[in-house]
């Protein structure tokens, strides 16, 4: 007993420095999290798991990253062997396939499987001298190869269940179903498992069975801070441990509706850095039934403070980069952003669409009122370039007061379209706020140049578009001009 529990403790020391090493590697928020369930979920052999981001500014809790268990069961009959399964049913011997995409054996006659992954380990049921049907897996929980180990492990599992597998039965029992897909998961942690079974005639593999951890099925789903067990958490900033959490009160019934996803046992740990609330994690079903344990979530409390202080450290770096291309004064991008923006758009060879601009008369408003009033002006008018773009859409201010409005996707028309709504808006601003400075004699000269039509690069698009903002500024002002055409008021 002490032997065990002495590789326990040395096991969970392992997890706790591996995520340590892994989580301060990365400054990348996504990473940070994406690296953290996977080793929590590894730690606890769950069914399911979730991190849900607090939004402060909203006081709610976000899905932002999950992975929940989906169970399925369906009638395929077949005439002929196909995939992996069908050529281990016919051979009557294991399998082991480290990248599908690469092995035959995976597409004779196509995918039968339900399994879904890149390895894959498949064995034989026996029963009464011949094969019965198969037990495949794909990828191991942990993202390593499937070994000698995990073959031994599943062909022991599958010489216990071979008796009880019986398609007629299992169709009309989902719950021993669902137990003896739990004894295969429980034995070799997988992504994905699937149970083939020959119909009674032997004509094929027909029934079938299976379960996989499907990422991302309630991403973006939000509630109230204080909702749900998660809720409670959030608000409490308690770690809980629960047998049964979907007998509790607190369980947020809604997230179940739209998982078909029932929970029993449950981790729920809070994710907290310097007194910040980053969110909280949910761990939900081991894979072998049992109910979680004091060592588990004390465990799953750890791993989330050294996730809360990855997150801070990765929240700060991020705040440091928009920092260093954000314009202080409009909020808008600076020069560095449209120099770093600009090319990483045209490197995707999709249409884009370039405007810049120049405000006219803006020097009265300096030389009448002096800079600070230039200065809020500036970012007045801003704001409004900002309000007329569309999702997807970026602006920058690049000099005095001079700014480029970044369009992807976006036609030569529509592009026009959109630098008339944005000179429409600078030109019907009479005055600053709620001050009583006059700008109203302050307008736009916007030109406008597109990708490929005018330029093929970043520097020659710039200039195109800048060449045509000055000559509509020697014409008429306050109107678009587009790269080689006449201006337009």
């Amino acid at each position: 007993m002490h032997d065990e529990t002495a590789q326990a403790f040395e096991r969970d020391l392992t997890v706790i420095n591996e995520m340590t090493k892994a989580v301060t590697s990365t400054l990348n928020l996504a990473e940070v999290v994406r690296i953290a369930l996977a080793r929590i979920k590894l730690l606890a052999s769950a069914e399911a798991i979730s991190f849900l981001r607090y939004d402060a500014e909203r006081d709610e809790l976000v899905f932002a990253a999950s992975e929940t268990l989906r169970e399925s069961t369906f009638d395929a009959a077949g005439d002929g062997a196909q995939g992996l399964a069908a050529w281990v049913a016919r051979s009557g011997r294991p399998a082991r396939v480290a990248d599908r995409t690469h092995d035959a054996r995976c597409h004779v006659g196509g995918e039968l499987s339900p399994c879904e992954g890149g390895s894959l380990l498949a064995v034989p049921l026996w029963r009464d001298g011949e094969v019965a049907g198969v037990i495949e897996l794909a990828d191991r929980y942990d993202g390593h190869p499937f070994d000698d180990a995990d073959q031994a492990a599943l062909e022991a599992v599958a010489t216990e269940l071979a008796p009880t597998c019986s398609s007629d039965l299992l169709a009309r029992d989902p719950a021993a179903l669902r137990t003896l897909l739990a004894k295969v998961a429980a034995a070799v942690p997988s992504q994905s498992a699937a149970l083939l079974l020959y119909d009674p005639s032997g004509r094929g593999l027909t029934f079938s069975a299976s379960r996989h951890l499907q990422a991302g099925m309630i991403d973006g789903v939000r509630m109230p801070a204080d909702t749900g067990i998660a809720g409670w958490v959030a608000r409490h900033r308690e770690p809980l441990l629960l047998e049964d959490a979907s007998r509790d009160p607190r369980w947020h019934r809604a997230s179940e509706a739209l998982t078909n996803f029932r929970p029993r046992a449950m981790l729920c740990v809070p994710v907290i850095s310097h007194d910040t609330l980053h969110g909280v994690i949910q761990v939900m079903n081991r894979l072998d039934g049992r109910a979680f344990d004091a060592r588990q979530l004390r465990l799953a409390q750890i791993l989330a403070d050294h996730t809360a202080i990855a997150l801070e450290n990765a929240r700060l770096y991020r705040q440091a980069e928009l920092a260093a291309i954000t314009d202080d004064l409009t909020g808008l991008g600076n020069a560095r952003f449209l120099n770093q923006r600009l090319p990483a758009l045209l490197a995707t060879g999709h249409p884009l669409s370039l405007l810049v601009l120049d405000f006219d008369n803006f020097k009265e408003v300096v030389d009448r009122y002096g800079h600070p009033i230039g200065g809020q002006t500036l970012a007045f008018l801003g704001r409004r370039i900002g309000d007329q773009l569309r999702r997807g859409d970026s602006a920058a201010r690049f000099g005095g007061d001079e700014f480029a409005v970044l369009l992807p996707e976006t036609t030569i028309a529509d592009a026009v379209a959109i630098a008339d709504t944005i000179r429409l808006a600078i030109a019907s601003a009479q005055r600053l706020e709620d001050l009583d400075i006059d700008i109203s004699r302050v307008t736009a000269s916007i030109g406008v140049a597109a990708y490929p039509q005018h330029a093929g690069d970043a520097v020659d698009l710039l200039r195109a578009a800048d060449q045509a903002m000055f000559a509509v500024k020697r014409t008429s002002k306050n109107a678009v001009g587009v790269a080689g055409t006449t201006a337009k008021t």
